[in-house]
């Protein structure tokens, strides 16, 4: 459980008897030294720890999702789409509805003029939907392939991603997936994969998922191009801490222990991480306490100390 650094913890942090206590304009770190588990060691003055912020932690077992990202790509539902085409060929006489419209069932979309029909006839919406296409005008000469609308229903819309070869088996029907937007509004989504295509693309080696994603409120637009986080494995590990705690030192990763006497570097060994939280292999044990929001004030304040040789 993570809780804030508090007065009383502050209030805690004994400074030893090595060198100058004074604490400097501003609060900054008192000193550097070695710290109980032989890590470089940094005192703070009560007011430094509330003017940082500094959060403390436990690190304990923790569940991570073991993730995929691949590219994806948001696609009209196809089955809930539909082509309207004329029933005979001939000339087209007029469209009523434009494109974005929103139509019902049985309105009447388009009149067509056909000899084959003795005259004009009228194409009404197959379904409710949107118009997303119409690709014609009128005076268009047209035929049974013609595509005069396509009507589809936006409440709904197809999240594909490719597989590739050396993810093939490790991506399954009913895995969830997170969305996450590129580019425009910072908006995400999470779904369950739906399908998997059984067969690879003969050019492409790759294979193919989808995920069936709600749009009733219009904010995902087909076309968009978007990440596919798919959660392969959920997995709790025995000891981790929130990502935050992670810094870069000298050495690797390390974390900052936090205790009686000060906040102490610790080099540690890090394993699965689903960017929230982190695994921890070696360095640290289970129960823990541990600097887990604003460690990199810390690193600052060692690296001020040490004269800028860290990394």
């Amino acid at each position: 459980m993570i809780a804030p650094a508090t007065v009383l913890f502050a209030g805690a942090l004994a400074f030893t008897g090595c060198g100058d206590k004074t604490a400097p304009a501003g609060g900054h770190a008192e000193e550097s030294h070695t710290g109980p588990h032989g890590g470089a060691l940094v005192e703070l003055s009560p007011e430094a720890i509330r003017s940082s912020e500094i959060v403390v932690g436990t690190a304990e077992p923790r569940p991570i999702e073991v993730t995929l990202e691949l590219p994806g790509e948001l696609k009209l539902n196809a089955e809930h789409a539909v082509d309207v085409r004329p029933s005979y060929p001939g000339r087209l006489v007029k469209l009523h509805a434009g494109l974005g419209s929103r139509v019902t069932r049985g309105q009447a979309l388009a009149v067509v003029y056909s000899n084959e029909s003795l005259g004009e006839y009228v194409l009404t919406a197959p379904m409710t939907g949107t118009i997303v296409a119409r690709p014609l005008n009128p005076g268009a000469a047209v035929d049974h392939e013609s595509v005069l609308y396509t009507v589809a229903d936006l409440s709904t819309v197809w999240l594909e991603f490719p597989i590739y070869m050396k993810d093939l088996g490790r991506i399954r029907k009913g895995q969830a997936v997170h969305l996450r937007a590129e580019g425009g509004p910072a908006i995400s989504a999470s779904g369950t994969i739906s399908y998997v295509a059984p067969m690879l693309d003969a050019n492409t080696r790759t294979t193919s998922a989808r995920v069936v994603l709600p749009n009733t409120d219009g904010r995902w637009q087909p076309g968009r191009l978007v990440t596919a986080i798919v959660v392969v494995e959920r997995v709790t590990v025995p000891v981790a801490v929130p990502e935050d705690a992670i810094v870069r030192v000298g050495t690797g990763s390390a974390v900052f222990r936090a205790d009686s006497t000060g906040f102490e570097v610790q080099p540690v060994i890090t394993g699965r991480s689903d960017g929230t939280t982190t695994e921890i292999v070696s360095g640290l044990e289970h129960g823990a306490r541990i600097v887990a929001k604003n460690a990199f004030w810390l690193k600052a304040e060692l690296e001020k100390e040490a004269g800028g040789d860290e990394d």
